[in-house]
């Protein structure tokens, strides 16, 4: 067992042991801290949210950029605990809205693409997912640091999510669906190394091409979703009706309605969306703000 691994199964042995408000409590002490001491981040989620919301005051945007970061504490304080919780225990704390489409995409016999996007909990998503008996593979590149991200994905692999990485290419995702598997996709992640032009928010970015062109080649129906954080340790999961790829005459076509719905989700729930890399070339900032330009920022 490597250090990585003792270290991270310490550190989710704490946060487990922790009741439950005093763990959100120190999230939300921890918000301050994360958008001073943070400011690449920091600067990330302002110039986003120039483009999101144009009309807000400099001041309406700082304030919902405070709380992606303390609804990101939130998310990793829930994460750390994920592994220690029972399966009685995890399927309680979630509503889910939307399921039928998911068993009715399964029954097809074609795999689906679950497309998704940085809101509330999605890790927690992708656990119950599991834990219905449903094989996932989950497309995913450094989580926590470079150091951890072995220990997290072997943690993954014990709560029955298969994590492929950017590396492992597209062969392992279609012979996924191939195997009437699900494969989980982010798509607000890195988005400008790769992908399609499409307009979010009513401008122009890059968008990750995966959702549409294996469901153009595998005939296998997408499915946008996400989970929301209702209240202290309860959530809630969204499944829209699916996406056909025979009902669109383009993959960009496809792309463009994935990228509508997403963007749908994350306006409704803005201030639980935690991405903290620029999603545009370049947004002119008031002067107080520098300018972000396209270059990643991890998360």
């Amino acid at each position: 067992m490597g250090i990585s691994r003792l270290v991270y199964g310490w550190l989710t042995g704490l946060v487990a042991g922790l009741p439950l408000s005093f763990g959100y409590a120190i999230a939300s002490v921890l918000t301050e801290l994360h958008f001073r001491f943070f400011p690449s981040r920091r600067h990330a989620a302002l110039a986003n949210l120039a483009v999101m919301m144009p009309t807000a005051t400099r001041r309406e945007r700082v304030r919902v950029a405070r709380r992606m970061m303390r609804s990101y504490n939130q998310m990793l304080f829930e994460f750390f605990r994920l592994p220690h919780l029972s399966r009685a225990e995890l399927l309680r704390s979630v509503e889910v809205v939307g399921r039928e489409h998911l068993e009715n995409a399964v029954a097809r016999g074609r795999g689906v693409i679950l497309a998704s996007s940085h809101i509330g909990n999605w890790e927690l998503g992708a656990v119950v997912v599991a834990h219905w008996g449903y094989t996932l593979h989950a497309v995913a590149g450094v989580q926590l640091s470079r150091w951890l991200t072995p220990a997290v994905r072997e943690t993954k692999s014990e709560l029955s999510i298969h994590t492929i990485s950017y590396e492992d290419g597209l062969r392992k995702l279609l012979r996924a669906l191939e195997h009437n598997d699900l494969v989980a996709l982010m798509v607000d992640g890195d988005l400008y190394h790769h992908g399609v032009p499409v307009e979010l928010f009513g401008r122009e970015t890059r968008w990750p091409s995966g959702p549409a062109v294996l469901a153009q080649r595998t005939g296998a129906l997408v499915i946008c979703g996400y989970g929301e954080r209702l209240g202290p340790g309860r959530f809630r999961i969204v499944m829209e009706p699916p996406l056909d790829p025979a009902s669109f005459p383009t993959a960009a076509a496809l792309n463009a309605a994935v990228a509508s719905t997403i963007e749908r989700h994350i306006r409704e729930h803005l201030d639980q969306w935690c991405i903290f890399r620029p999603l545009w070339e370049v947004v002119a900032l008031p002067a107080s703000e520098p300018a972000v330009t396209g270059r990643r920022v991890e998360a």
